[in-house]
Parts: C-alpha cells; structure tokens; sequence
C-alpha cells in the first residue's frame, strides 16, 4: 500500500506581505486620530478680538462666533422680544451689540468692561454671552479695613 502523506501544507513565510499590513494599519489609526484632533482643537477655539480689531475685519470674520471685549458706553436698552441693545468701545471704535442670551449679571452697567459672545449679523454684533470684567480696585475703593485683612492669623 502506498502511504498518503497528511502534513499539512505550509506556505512560505513572507515576512513583506505581513510588515505592510502591519504599516497600514499602524497609519490608518494615526491617521483617524490626527483628524479627530485636527477637528476638536478647530471646532472647540474662539477667537478673541478688542471692538476695534473685530469692526475692521468685520467682512473677514463673517458669522464666525469671536469674543469682543470693550467698554459699555450706552445705557443698555432691552426691547420687547428681551433682546438688549448697547454700544462697546476700544479705541474710540464703536459696535452696537444685540444680546439675545441670558441677562448678564449686576455687575453690568454703563463703563463696565464686557466680553461679549457671537457674531456679526450685518453691522451690529448678535450676542448670546457676555462676561463681566469686573474691578481690580476693591481693597483701593474700600481700603483695608475689612475684618481679617492685614491681621497675622499665626497669632
């Protein structure tokens, strides 16, 4: 009787083949996680423009949302729809600012430094935040007669 040889049948390694395949999959995934973070770092920024900055590239900037900042120099009016409307300025430059977001805190008022949230909508500038600068003079203003202030507390 003949005999049957069962040894399965081995390829020859090709150690290529497999390195490449190993290349592509390798780039593949840095590939999927450079454009995962290409897209979170362009999406999460904002930019940030003094009024004076944001009016001359107005054309440019579009309906990109920027912050603003600059001083309140109107009394801020609020319409029927409860959008308010005042005027920033940096640099003797002027915007009118249309904030239809939640109202600011008390800290708002007239010559109160703001950073306001948006984009232009034709000339005025449409807010949906703005943020408060508040004042560095509080010790100045009120001196330092506050309890606890100045007082060595290790005694």
């Amino acid at each position: 009787m003949t005999e049957i040889d069962l040894t399965p049948a081995v390829e020859p390694d090709q150690p290529g083949r497999s390195r490449i395949r190993n290349w592509l999959i390798v780039g593949g995934i840095g590939a999927l996680l450079a454009f995962i973070l290409v897209q979170a770092l362009t999406s999460a920024r904002v930019f940030f423009y003094n009024v004076d900055e944001a009016v001359a590239q107005r054309s440019e900037l579009g309906d990109e949302t920027f912050r603003m900042q600059g001083v309140v120099v109107s009394e801020p009016e609020t319409d029927t729809d409860g959008r308010m409307t005042f005027t920033v300025n940096f640099n003797e430059v002027d915007a009118q600012v249309v904030h239809v977001g939640e109202e600011p805190s008390d800290l708002f008022e007239l010559g109160q430094n703001v950073v306001v949230e948006g984009h232009w909508e034709g000339d005025a500038f449409t807010s949906a935040q703005i943020l408060v600068k508040h004042s560095e003079n509080y010790v100045a203003e009120y001196g330092d007669d506050r309890p606890g202030v100045g007082e060595n507390i290790s005694q």
